[in-house]
Parts: structure tokens; sequence; C-alpha cells
């Protein structure tokens, strides 16, 4: 008898040390999403200011400059190509720290397009509207109108927590 409760005493002690181990993995992990998703936003934010640098040099130097080539480098930074890789490997990592969310989310809800499926990564990290604007390239108004239309898909009544719906799936 006294044999047995000191196994089960072990045996509690060793699961609590894999759930201990386990919940430092999923906090490094969130770590990751966060500073993945911060990643991001800075090369968006870089991507644009050259952008605009390039707009305004087009505009004001057009003798001294080939537009042409200039055109050329606008629209090869104005394309989404590698932002859109990024958002591969980011919602490969996040499906494997969130539990397949989004496989399941675009499971349940085969209507949702790719950008709400973008937003619903994002909401689930509790990321601010703030910082989900600069993630996604819209304003912080579009960021709220995106929420009420992803609400409207999901059905979800206004009295429920967007964050803890998709918390829960």
């Amino acid at each position: 008898m006294k044999h047995q409760i000191e196994l089960e005493k072990t045996e509690k002690e060793l699961i609590q040390l894999k759930n201990e181990k386990l919940e430092t993995e999923i906090e490094f992990k969130n770590s990751e999403l966060a500073s993945s998703a911060m990643n991001l936003v800075q090369k968006k934010e870089f991507i644009l200011k050259i952008k605009e640098t390039l707009q305004h040099l087009n505009k004001n130097e057009k003798e001294s400059m080939d537009s042409v080539d200039l055109k050329k480098l606008l629209r090869s930074l104005s394309e989404e190509e590698k932002l859109n890789d990024e958002w591969e490997q980011f919602s490969i990592h996040f499906n494997n720290v969130h539990g397949d969310f989004l496989i399941k989310l675009s499971e349940k809800y085969p209507t949702l397009k790719a950008h709400e499926l973008k937003l619903s990564a994002y909401l689930r990290m509790n990321l601010t509207s703030k910082e989900i604007a600069q993630l996604m390239s819209i304003s912080v108004r579009g960021v709220e109108i995106s929420r009420y239309r992803l609400r409207k898909k999901l059905n979800i009544p206004t009295e429920t927590n967007l964050f803890q719906f998709l918390f829960e799936i």
C-alpha cells in the first residue's frame, strides 16, 4: 500500500514536470510567433519607405534618372510574393503552435478567404488592431470593418468575444 502511494506520487510529479515542460515550449513558440509577426511588420514598413522614396524621386528627378528603370523597381517593390511566402511560413509555424488552427478554421468555415484567415490568426494571437493593420497593410478602421465582417461570416453574436471564440476552435 505504501509503495503504491509513493508510485502514484512519483507519477503525479512526473506528469507535473511534463506539463511544465509543455507550457515552457508553448510560451517559447508563442514568443517566436510574435517575433515573426513583428518582423513581417518591420519588413513591410521598410519596403514602404523605399517605395515612397522612389516615388518621390520619380516625380522630382524625371530628367536625371531613367524613369523606366525606376518604374520597374517600384513595381517589383509593390509585388507581395515575398510577403506571401513569409505568410506561408508563418501559417505553417502558427498551425504547429496552435494545433492546426488555420486548417480547422478553414474546414469548419470553408467560405473564409485568405485575408480572413490571416485576420483570424492575428486575432488568435491577441494582437491589437494597430498591429494587425500594419501586418495586413490596411488602416485601423479597415481592421475594425474586417472584424465585423468576420463576425458576420462566422455567425458570432455581438455579445460573444471574438478572441475567445477563435481561441476555443
